[in-house]
């Protein structure tokens, strides 16, 4: 096997949260060598699900910022700003989630640092960029779920306040996004030298994950006339749990019909009106669901499968670290770390086959890499000390294994 792909690239990674590390963590999986850069306070990350007898290190955090050196430096002093500055200058990309405005008054807007570096892409994400009416707001997940249509209030139960996901789904699915680009920017540079900007925004990916159903016709309704019942697209609850089954087209619909002991449903009024399914879906789920309970989960998941129809256990999330498929394909592996021991988490999902990506080291504590990365910038010992001092930067002290 060869190095992975990404290896010998610059990442300055000047973000916190989930979007901003997520995109780097990407990069990193791919070979990238990735400084991550926290203020004194550290990453809101870090209080994650933190960890026993582990200040400032959260399970989240560990994941997200994986295969990242850490350092800290208070970007409100010149010496840290300097610092900055410098690692700009020999960057490939930078990564940063603070709101439009907030690295222009830092000293690391994108003007000033394409001054700084030519060459960078500088890869800027927020909740809704900065222009527009809500340019330059504050926003979350959720914002972007309520204005893209994920939680609309028609949909909602009678009585009950419109959902959002269970997971942050927009947080999740832009950093794919964002690598996306920033890889693009990377083959243009490739060809003419010339770095840029790329802007990825928490509304822009909830658009682009519901780009199937966002489009409009002037002058028709709408939507079209609904055809697909969700009747065949659900979970149902066997004799010990639940089983999800996505009998998407209409000959998988008949063979689950077939399989539940109703061959031929679809043939006959009402269900043969494929529009009947769905404004009857209650109707059509209570006729389906008895024969669901007559089974368990193992046995449905392996008559399902057998059949041809696509069908899963409905898990907890945890599950999935003892799933033999899971296991049996890489998606998740246990890692080791210095100080907590084995810990298992999801692997880089997209594998090549002549140079895959990996886990180097997991997220590391605030500030332990920062004398390291320093020293790397020219900066002798007491040059690192008098910033310390300072305040300007924060090294954690030394430790055992990565940290020594």
């Amino acid at each position: 096997m060869s190095a992975p792909p990404l290896t010998g690239l610059r990442v300055l990674d000047l973000s916190h949260n989930l979007a901003g590390p997520l995109t780097t963590m990407h990069l990193g999986d791919l070979g990238a060598e990735v400084v991550k850069v926290e203020r004194p306070e550290g990453d809101e990350w870090r209080e994650h699900e933190r960890i026993p007898g582990q200040p400032g290190r959260g399970r989240h955090y560990m994941q997200a910022n994986r295969n990242k050196r850490a350092v800290c430096l208070d970007l409100r002093h010149e010496g840290a700003r300097a610092a900055l500055h410098d690692l700009i200058a020999r960057a490939d990309v930078l990564v940063t989630n603070m709101r439009p405005g907030v690295p222009e008054a830092l000293g690391f807007g994108w003007e000033e640092a394409r001054a700084l570096n030519p060459g960078l892409v500088y890869c800027e994400i927020s909740a809704f960029g900065p222009d527009g009416p809500r340019g330059g707001r504050r926003g979350y997940d959720l914002m972007a779920e309520a204005l893209a249509g994920f939680m609309p209030p028609s949909m909602a139960r009678e009585g009950e306040a419109p959902a959002g996901s269970p997971i942050p789904i927009n947080d999740t699915a832009l950093p794919l996004l964002a690598t996306t680009g920033i890889l693009a920017a990377l083959i243009e540079r490739g060809r003419t030298g010339r770095g840029q900007r790329v802007e990825a925004t928490i509304l822009g990916s909830a658009v682009a994950l519901n780009a199937h159903s966002l489009v409009r016709i002037e002058g028709l309704p709408g939507h079209g006339v609904p055809t697909f019942s969700r009747a065949f697209y659900r979970a149902y609850r066997t004799a010990d749990g639940w089983i999800a089954v996505a009998a998407y087209a209409e000959r998988l619909a008949r063979l689950l019909c077939d399989v539940l002991g109703h061959p031929g449903l679809l043939d006959a009024p009402p269900w043969d009106d494929r529009a009947a399914r769905v404004t009857r879906e209650p109707e059509l789920v209570e006729l389906l669901a008895p024969a669901f309970r007559e089974r368990t989960t193992a046995e449905w998941d392996d008559v399902l499968a057998a059949a041809g129809v696509p069908a899963a256990p409905v898990r907890e999330r945890d599950d999935l670290f003892d799933d033999p498929h899971a296991r049996a394909t890489g998606l998740v592996e246990t890692v080791e770390d210095d100080e907590v021991g084995s810990v298992t988490m999801t692997s880089p999902v997209v594998r090549l086959s002549e140079t895959p990506g990996a886990i180097r080291f997991t997220g590391r504590h605030l500030g332990a890499d920062t004398r390291e990365v320093l020293r790397e910038l020219g900066r002798s010992d007491a040059q690192i000390d008098a910033l310390v001092a300072d305040g300007a930067a924060v090294c954690r002290p030394a430790a055992t294994g990565r940290d020594a």
